[in-house]
C-alpha cells in the first residue's frame, strides 16, 4: 500500500492541473428590438351606402340600412374611435325639382353602432340611433377630435382608466374590436327629416335630388 498512495496522489494533481491551464474563447451576438406601434382601421364592406326614396311609405317610415359598414381594429396601443361626416351638408350631383331646400345638413343621416361604446364621451356616441354631426358640429380640426363635441364609437378623449379601448386584435375580441354599423335615413312628408339634430332651413323641406356625403372613421392613439 505504500507504493500505490503516492502514485494516486500523483495522478490526482495532474488531473486539477489540466482543469485550471483549459483553454476559452468567446463570441458575442448583438440583439436589436424594434417594436412597431400597430392602429389598423379595416372596413370589410362596401364602402357606398345607397339610399332610393322612391315610395310614399318608404318617405313616412324611412330606409334603413342594417349592417352596412362592418369595421376591425388591430392595435398594440390603446385607441379610441370616432365619426364625423367630412363637410357639413350634403352635396347636390342633380335637382329633380325646382321646389325646395338643396342644402340638406349632414346630420339628417342616423347612425348606430354595434357593440356599445362603454366610455362616456360628451360629444356623444351612437350606441342609439344618433344624428351624426356634420363637419363644424363635430369639432374635429385636422383629424383631431373636441372634448367636448365629437362622437365616438369607441373611447374617449382622456387618457384614464374607462377612457380608451386596450390594445389586441379584432379577431381575438370580437366584441370590442369589431363593429357593425347601421344608417337610417328618415325623409318624412314633405322631406323634413323630422328626426334630424339640425333643422332644413329655408322652406324647411328638401328638394327632390340626388344628393352624397363622405363619413369619415377615425382611428387614433388614445388622446
Amino acid at each position: 500500500m505504500k507504493k500505490i498512495i503516492p502514485l494516486l496522489i500523483l495522478m490526482s494533481a495532474c488531473w486539477m492541473n489540466n482543469v485550471f491551464a483549459q483553454l476559452s474563447d468567446e463570441e458575442y451576438a448583438y440583439i436589436t428590438l424594434d417594436l412597431q406601434g400597430i392602429l389598423t382601421l379595416n372596413m370589410s364592406t362596401n364602402p357606398q351606402i345607397d339610399f332610393s326614396f322612391s315610395s310614399i311609405q318608404e318617405y313616412q317610415t324611412g330606409i334603413t340600412r342594417y349592417n352596412a359598414s362592418r369595421l376591425e381594429v388591430d392595435a398594440t396601443v390603446a385607441w379610441d374611435l370616432f365619426a364625423y361626416a367630412n363637410t357639413d351638408n350634403w352635396i347636390q350631383g342633380n335637382a329633380y325639382s325646382t321646389n325646395g331646400e338643396s342644402t340638406l345638413p349632414a346630420e339628417i343621416l342616423e347612425i348606430q353602432s354595434i357593440a356599445p361604446n362603454t366610455s362616456t364621451p360628451l360629444g356623444g356616441n351612437f350606441n342609439t340611433f344618433e344624428s351624426l354631426k356634420g363637419l363644424t358640429n363635430s369639432g374635429v380640426i385636422g383629424g383631431v377630435p373636441d372634448v367636448n363635441l365629437t362622437q365616438f364609437l369607441a373611447g374617449m378623449p382622456g387618457t384614464s382608466p374607462g377612457e380608451s379601448y386596450p390594445p389586441g386584435a379584432a379577431q381575438a375580441n370580437p366584441s370590442t374590436h369589431q363593429f357593425r354599423v347601421h344608417y337610417r335615413l328618415v325623409p318624412g312628408i314633405p322631406a323634413t327629416f323630422p328626426n334630424s339634430s339640425v333643422p332644413i332651413g329655408g322652406s324647411g323641406f328638401a328638394q327632390a335630388g340626388y344628393y352624397y356625403i363622405e363619413i369619415i372613421y377615425a382611428l387614433v392613439e388614445d388622446l
